[in-house]
């Protein structure tokens, strides 16, 4: 297949700003995502920063996904099977990754015995596998003819009914902790920056849910802005607040 017909194979598949979005916009967010998790792995790599590099490795994989099902949507729109199965390692990492957040704030906490590796993966294990879950309600993803996705309202109920009371509300909880804990005002400075980063990447998960799920054409356009706008300084103030300085 030649250059041009792949171009135009692609055109007809997806509009215009969805490739915007996706091919320059999603890259850029891909490399950033990617260049901060391997500067956390880099460090001395206590638990805490293994815990928030897992964000932005699992944040860059969905980002590459998206893109290669993007791709092959192009090229083989026929092929629904492969494309809801490179869909789902889209979206999941995405989607899953928020549990690293929840836990790195536990984890410096300190609270010692109580918050062991083992208890960790467990809360990691079973938030992994409740989002899993979501992704067989039947009907929740279908394909336009475009393969673009689009969400039912009861996917877009469940992912919004988890991920507020497994990630939203406890990490509510324990940054209010977290804030006590931070006597000196610089380090009070740094934490509200991060929490700030932090709630940010939550919304984009939120927006994201709302944006395949509700088909406005005004709020599909402004989101696509948005989106972009909130990911890249919301990772940003999650390193520049406390992960740079563990």
């Amino acid at each position: 297949m030649n250059t041009f017909l792949w171009y135009e194979m692609l055109l007809q598949s997806t509009d215009l700003s969805r490739i915007l979005i996706i091919f320059i916009g999603q890259l850029i967010l891909a490399s950033i995502f990617l260049v901060i998790g391997i500067k956390l792995l880099r460090r001395n790599r206590p638990r805490p920063i293994i815990t928030l590099s897992f964000l932005y490795i699992l944040t860059t994989i969905g980002f590459i996904f998206n893109i290669l099902h993007v791709l092959i949507a192009a090229i083989q729109p026929e092929n629904v099977l492969l494309l809801k199965v490179i869909y789902f390692f889209s979206f999941y990492p995405l989607l899953f990754s928020a549990i690293f957040i929840l836990t790195f704030i536990i984890s410096i906490l300190k609270l010692g015995d109580v918050f062991t590796v083992k208890k960790q993966l467990i809360i990691t294990l079973i938030y992994g596998f409740v989002t899993f879950l979501i992704f067989f309600i039947p009907e929740g993803i279908t394909f336009t003819e475009q393969s673009r996705p689009i969400y039912s309202w009861s996917f877009f109920t469940a992912i919004y009914t988890s991920f507020t009371i497994f990630i939203t509300i406890p990490t509510i909880w324990y940054s209010r902790l977290l804030i006590r804990t931070f006597q000196d005002r610089i380090l009070k400075r740094k934490l509200t920056t991060f929490l700030i980063g932090v709630f940010g990447m939550y919304l984009v998960v939120y927006g994201a849910t709302l944006y395949l799920t509700w088909q406005n054409p005004l709020f599909t356009t402004i989101w696509s802005v948005v989106t972009f706008l909130l990911m890249i300084p919301s990772a940003i103030l999650i390193y520049y607040g406390i992960g740079r300085e563990l």
